[in-house]
């Protein structure tokens, strides 16, 4: 398979964008969908977030993002390249929802040739630590998303790498409802 340079990924990244905007027109916000089963980890982690995020609303877990997580999984482990396909799996599933951030929990990084995404958020029994260990692990980016006042759900994922376990997160304003 093709790896994908920075402009290429740019690239495909603005027309994922372009195609969700063109998919909001005419939408509104709709309830959430039922929340997420969660294993004791990904409640430990919807704790630490809710932590980090201070007196703001406490996340809805929402179980719609389950397909974009799969993808943001299997390229956070390697499984899967930053391609043309990934962007527009995961252009077609952020579709649905208004104001999806990019994934909390993983770190792009590239060179002259390939996009490579890398798993940070390392998980942990204690709440508290992963909480404190977000400062350390987000970029600033991923810091002013999870602190924004306008989101409202969130699907959390945890998985083994390299004998670590790490977790990622997608947060949304709200789910849309198309008329």
């Amino acid at each position: 398979m093709k790896k994908m340079n920075r402009r290429a990924f740019l690239t495909l990244t603005g027309a994922a964008l372009a195609m969700m905007a063109l998919t909001a027109c005419g939408a509104d916000d709709a309830p959430a969908a039922p929340a997420a089963p969660t294993n004791g980890k990904e409640a430990k982690v919807l704790e630490a977030i809710n932590k980090y995020r201070g007196e703001l609303p406490a996340l809805t877990l929402d179980s719609g993002l389950d397909p974009t997580m799969e993808i943001v999984v299997k390229l956070a482990k390697g499984e899967m390249e930053f391609d043309e396909n990934a962007a527009n799996a995961l252009g077609a599933a952020y579709a649905n929802y208004n104001g999806l951030c990019a994934p909390i929990g993983v770190r792009t990084d590239n060179d002259d040739e390939d996009m490579n995404v890398t798993p940070v958020c390392v998980y942990s029994d204690n709440a508290e630590l992963m909480a404190q260990n977000l400062n350390n692990q987000l970029d600033e980016s991923a810091k002013a998303n999870l602190k924004s006042p306008a989101i409202k759900l969130v699907n959390i994922k945890t998985f083994e790498y390299s004998g670590t376990t790490y977790w990622v997160a997608l947060i949304a304003e709200s789910k849309k409802v198309t008329t």
